[in-house]
């Protein structure tokens, strides 16, 4: 079976498109939760969760564009 699937690429795909899919979606939702608190706590959480996404998204953009 692994004469025809690269186990270790498939394992390594799995995991990134689980913390690039799953990951920013949450850190974005908890910006959101953030923001609509209103606290300056949580408004200041918010800012840095939205440059964990906008972070994310340079490095996805990085990644493709560099191939």
């Amino acid at each position: 079976m692994n004469e025809y699937l690269d186990l270790d690429a498939l394992w390594k795909v799995l995991l990134a498109s689980l913390l690039a899919g799953a990951g920013l979606v949450a850190v974005f939702s908890l910006a959101l939760a953030g923001l609509s608190s209103g606290r300056t706590a949580g408004r200041a959480g918010a800012g840095l969760c939205f440059l964990v996404v906008a972070a994310g998204i340079v490095l996805g953009l990085y990644v493709m564009l560099a191939k």
